[in-house]
């Protein structure tokens, strides 16, 4: 059976790269009826924290990668790595060496922090990386890739303050779960060479590797914080749908023909690691933007509003009317890429008083539009709001009457409905807000203007 892990260490935020490798990790194991395990690489002492910790799994866990056994935790092994590494030591694998202290080495804590039986004061352990054989990966991604020995280091795998090292815990760790296919970002490739040595020493069977080629920017510089958001938290936060994002994750760096949307079932059957790229995949935020906004249209407007709700509750708006947020959102759905934008979008709709401000219709004709106000409260006051139409004849009337053109006036009426310019149709505005709020909008406006 197939199985693969994602080992994400909690010293920072989940990068929405690290996502992308769980994802296909996820999806290979799946996709040929295999397990997915999650195992928690924190034997950092010093720079993780739960926190982090608890942000990575509940983030893993709200886009569906959940893992098929307890998640594992590095930190509750060290015993376990403290055998290995002893074993190497008897087998010649590994050799005690004398902390230098350099120039670079001088600030280093030497202090112990994991008292064990192997630890020497001021000493790490090495392990004897073999330099007789080159090794050539038969990696997923790039094909076949050769290291040569003479590039190979004695690695340390037991620092001078107790701590095993990454390239030791992985491996043994690896090992222990069984994993037959290690699938991660192209940066590890340096790390490859000796975790295969080291897979050899102790006895073990070596995995099928599978480097993915990292994520970058639109500037094809590799994707960092200066991008904007790159933790998976801030997005799920934003109101980016897990549909979405997994959607537009799968597909940098993999693509089925021109195919944009896939559900989770039809990429379990579709998926195939022989057809994601060897270059670098460009993250692209207009594009995952497009796709959110897809994926919200294409849903309910009741579960849309219902979505919302807890943004617009951070706003400090409490639903009383829930039809009347549903209407909302069907006027402008279309106009925003994530529900935290949405909601803030939206908020004039619930205020009982709008904020003028002319700084934002600097092309304002103030007189005209104190007319237009008064033509068209006359015609709102008469009307019974029965639909629509009935809305859109009174405001053509209105047009009509002062030799105007729509456009002459529709900006003074978005204007006083919403305080904004950019808006939905005239009509469905008013049919939106009711007959109550909109008089009061267009009275509120008109007061406004003459009092300048």
């Amino acid at each position: 059976m197939i199985k693969t892990r994602f080992a994400p260490s909690p010293t920072g935020w989940l990068h929405i790269g690290g996502v992308r490798t769980a994802l296909f990790s996820w999806l290979f194991a799946k996709s040929q009826g295999g397990e997915f395990y999650i195992r928690i690489d924190d034997t950092d002492i010093t720079r993780s924290t739960q926190e982090f910790c608890d942000s990575i799994i509940s983030a893993l866990n709200s886009l569906g990668l959940t893992s098929d056994q307890d998640i594992i935790y590095q930190s509750k092994r060290f015993d376990i790595y403290i055998d290995k590494i002893e074993l190497l030591l008897k087998q010649g694998f590994a050799y005690y060496d004398k902390v230098e202290v350099t120039e670079k080495t001088k600030d280093t804590n030497l202090d112990i922090q994991y008292e064990n039986r192997l630890n020497k004061i001021n000493h790490v352990i090495r392990f004897k990386n073999q330099r007789n054989e080159k090794i050539i990966l038969k990696d997923m991604v790039h094909d076949d890739i050769a290291f040569e020995p003479k590039t190979f280091h004695d690695v340390v795998i037991l620092r001078s303050n107790g701590v095993p090292t990454y390239n030791l815990t992985s491996v043994v760790d690896d090992a222990a779960m069984g994993i037959t296919h290690i699938i991660r970002g192209d940066d590890h490739l340096s790390n490859t060479a000796v975790q295969v040595n080291l897979f050899n020493a102790l006895g073990y069977g070596v995995p099928v590797f599978g480097h993915l080629p990292m994520i970058h920017g639109v500037d094809g510089k590799r994707l960092s914080k200066r991008h904007g958001a790159v933790d998976i938290n801030s997005f799920l936060d934003d109101g980016y749908l897990v549909e979405a994002l997994i959607n537009y994750l799968v597909k940098t760096g993999w693509s089925h023909g021109d195919d944009e949307f896939f559900t989770l079932d039809e990429l379990l059957k579709l998926f195939n690691i022989d057809k994601v790229t060897k270059s670098s995949a460009i993250f692209d935020y207009d594009k995952l933007n497009w796709l959110n906004q897809h994926y919200i249209k294409s849903k309910n407007i009741k579960d849309v509003a219902d979505m919302i709700l807890p943004y617009l509750t951070s706003l400090k708006i409490n639903i009383a009317d829930s039809d009347y947020l549903e209407n909302i959102l069907s006027l402008g759905i279309d106009r925003d890429y994530n529900l935290k934008d949405i909601a803030n979008g939206m908020t004039h709709y619930f205020q009982e008083n709008l904020t003028y401000n002319l700084d934002n219709f600097s092309q304002i004709d103030i007189e005209k539009s104190k007319s237009v106000l008064k033509n068209v409260l006359v015609k709102i006051e008469a009307n019974e709001f029965k639909n629509k139409e009935n809305i859109n004849i009174d405001i053509k009337q209105v047009s009509e009457d002062m030799s105007l053109k729509f456009k002459d006036i529709g900006p003074v009426i978005r204007f006083a409905l919403t305080a904004k310019l950019k808006a939905p149709s005239i009509d469905e505005l008013f049919f939106t807000l009711g007959k109550t709020r909109s008089l009061k909008r267009l009275n509120d406006f008109y007061t406004f203007i003459i009092n300048l």
